[in-house]
């Protein structure tokens, strides 16, 4: 296969803050001109420090300018925060940790905080299981879908709902280490075609370390997973075709940690790399904008003077890449 995928530039987005990472990036869904992204990333004092507050920068792609906004809950580490869009109101959720500066106690929770303009945002909202990470949500049919999971518990299980309410056990054990066997999985992204067929890619950190693709129908209680063969951390991915799909996250290629792209077929289960963008040490967690020929791709990287910031890249070659595709 010919590599179509073009870098056309590679612009850091970030604004001041000594740690700025874990991306997501979505088309403004309230301009219909189509000539601002979203990019939402948290800004802290390190990968684990406990101030993390969240950076939303709204940048027209035309002219380059960017705005800014900051949501942060004092005394809460907000991380890894992700966008959603229901059709009228578009939703950032984010994990939230606080630790009691007497005891000590940890407690974790859900936020969400959504917005009808792009331009301000609703009061935050508590949802879920404390202990249990839901990492990216997706709509389909007026419901939102995600898959949380538990480090201790070693499996991910899925939930339905609304992330501006509440969100409720649809699966235990999507994937879980006591049946499967499969160590460690976590970070997830699922995808909904028009017939309702779910797609699933899983990111693992134990044994074999790769990722697991996953299909499933409603009411979404049965899963079938395929290996991937592949390490694949923070996943991404849109639909090219009834059976491809672009896959962005951490590559790791037994010598160094990057952040790629990759073409991936549901028919046979293989990765295909398509591209590595600038990028080492800490870095990747990317969102993804398709536009006509070109694709967005967020994402944080301390290759630059090794300090952790957010890029957006810019790449050409989108239309190249589906006809080939579509041609086999």
């Amino acid at each position: 296969m010919n590599i179509n995928l073009k870098i056309n530039a590679v612009e850091r987005i970030s604004s001041e803050g000594e740690h700025c990472a874990f991306t997501d990036l979505i088309e403004n869904p309230f301009d219909n001109s189509r000539k601002s992204l979203l990019c939402c990333y948290r800004r802290a004092l390190n990968h684990i420090s406990p101030d993390g507050v969240v950076i939303v920068c709204k940048v027209n792609v035309d002219s380059g300018a960017k705005t800014y906004q900051r949501l942060a809950l004092p005394s809460w580490d907000l991380r890894d925060p992700k966008f959603c869009f229901d059709g009228r109101k578009l939703i950032i959720t984010a994990y939230a940790k606080h630790k009691d500066a007497n005891t000590g106690a940890v407690t974790t929770k859900m936020v969400s905080y959504f917005s009808t303009t792009g331009d301000s945002w609703s009061t935050p909202h508590f949802f879920g299981h404390s202990g249990w990470w839901l990492w990216r949500i997706t709509w389909n049919k007026d419901k939102a879908y995600g898959f949380a999971y538990n480090r201790k518990s070693q499996r991910i299980d899925l939930y339905v709902g609304n992330p501006r309410k509440q969100l409720y056990l649809q699966k235990k054990g999507a994937i879980s280490f006591e049946k499967h066997t499969f160590g460690y999985p976590n970070e997830s992204h699922i995808l909904f075609d028009d017939t309702d067929k779910a797609t699933a890619i899983v990111r693992r950190d134990a044994d074999s370390f790769s990722a697991k693709l996953g299909f499933s129908s409603p009411p979404y209680t049965n899963w079938k997973w395929h290996d991937l063969k592949q390490y694949v951390g923070g996943p991404v991915m849109l639909s090219l075709t009834e059976n491809t799909y672009v896959v962005a996250g951490r590559n790791w290629d037994g010598k160094s940690l990057t952040t790629a792209i990759w073409l991936l077929s549901s028919t046979d289960y293989s990765l295909k790399l398509l591209m590595t963008l600038p990028s080492k040490g800490d870095n990747s967690y990317p969102g993804l904008v398709w536009q006509d020929d070109t694709l967005y791709v967020s994402y944080y990287s301390d290759h630059i003077d090794n300090k952790t910031r957010v890029y957006l890249a810019t790449l050409s070659g989108m239309n190249g890449l589906l006809n080939e595709v579509k041609q086999g």
